[in-house]
């Protein structure tokens, strides 16, 4: 339950920068919206990683649960 609020969290987060990223890339230096684009795609790499650690670890829970033999 943790797992997904972290990415809720995070996703969130990613969201709001997508949003801002127009205003960011009129307003600011070049410098600065380089250094923003970079948190952005930092942001949903990470989002990515999450997603796929999240169903490894879904698949894994469920072949250890099929392994156990009934009693």
């Amino acid at each position: 339950m943790m797992r997904l609020v972290r990415l809720a969290a995070i996703s969130a987060l990613t969201i709001l920068m997508a949003v801002f990223t127009p205003h960011v890339l009129r307003t600011e230096s070049t410098w600065q919206a380089a250094a923003w684009l970079v948190v952005l795609a930092a942001a949903l790499s990470g989002i990515a990683a999450f997603i796929r650690a999240e169903l490894l670890l879904r698949h894994l829970e469920r072949q250890s649960d099929s392994d156990v033999p009934g009693t």
